[in-house]
């Protein structure tokens, strides 16, 4: 979900929104929502990272009321839309590079958002991610990524392809005008390198070296692609 302290490139809240009703991204989300309310232990205590708008807690809290429910985000404007919209979760302003718990919790989430940490800080930011789970507990991190490159060229390409099928979708599903011009903005801001989509082959060594278990669900396109948004459940603990 979009955040970053004081950056105007972000689209508001209420766009954030409606965008999500267009975009291939909404298979993630509720691939998210439904594997923490079957996995998720009973009264466990779940965190979400760059938790936006809030919207991830909102559609989990619906399904499973025991949870205690925490959305973390830098950006104060998101944490203050996140609390009206949501009054009955916790939300508060904090660093996905150094916010951790008061106790280690059993589930974080962090959908959409690891993109907007510049690339030499995204490791550190899935290492502090893997230090606020129980033994016992599991993380859950989806992202959108692009086709795997070389050299800077290559990334430039491959954000390109990445923005193209993906404003193609938002299009096809019906999107208005304004969610179309986000999207045309968001393939502007890969290319140029504002934001920071990376490979999936490049993220899952990160992976591999903080967590023991690593399982990965493909939303959007098929497997034939590279390219495309990603849902990865993460364990610390030993294997079952």
């Amino acid at each position: 979900e979009p955040k970053q302290q004081g950056d105007e490139r972000m689209p508001i809240a209420g766009v954030y929104e409606e965008q999500l009703k267009y975009m291939p991204y909404a298979k993630s989300i509720a691939e998210v929502v439904e594997l923490v309310v079957e996995r998720a232990p009973a009264n466990g205590m779940l965190v979400d990272l760059m938790s936006g708008t809030g919207h991830l807690l909102g559609e989990i809290g619906k399904r499973r009321q025991d949870l205690g429910l925490v959305g973390v985000d830098i950006d104060q404007r998101y944490v203050d839309f996140a609390r009206e919209h949501h009054p009955g979760i916790t939300f508060e302003q904090g660093d996905v590079l150094t916010w951790q718990p008061k106790f280690p919790v059993d589930v974080f989430t962090c959908t959409g958002s690891l993109h907007h940490v510049p690339y030499d800080e995204q490791e550190d930011a899935v290492r502090n991610m893997a230090t606020m789970i129980r033994p016992e507990g599991f993380g859950i991190i989806s992202d959108c990524y692009v086709d795997d490159y070389a050299d800077d060229m290559g990334r430039k390409l491959a954000a390109n392809r990445l923005g193209y099928e993906y404003l193609q979708e938002t299009i096809r599903n019906g999107a208005p005008d304004e969610v179309v011009a986000e999207l045309a903005d968001i393939l502007k801001n890969d290319v140029t390198g504002v934001e920071f989509k990376t490979s999936f082959a490049r993220r899952f060594p990160v992976f591999k070296k903080f967590f023991r278990q690593v399982e990965t669900f493909k939303m959007w396109p098929d497997y034939s692609v590279g390219f495309g948004d990603y849902v990865t459940v993460l364990g610390v603990g030993n294997e079952h």
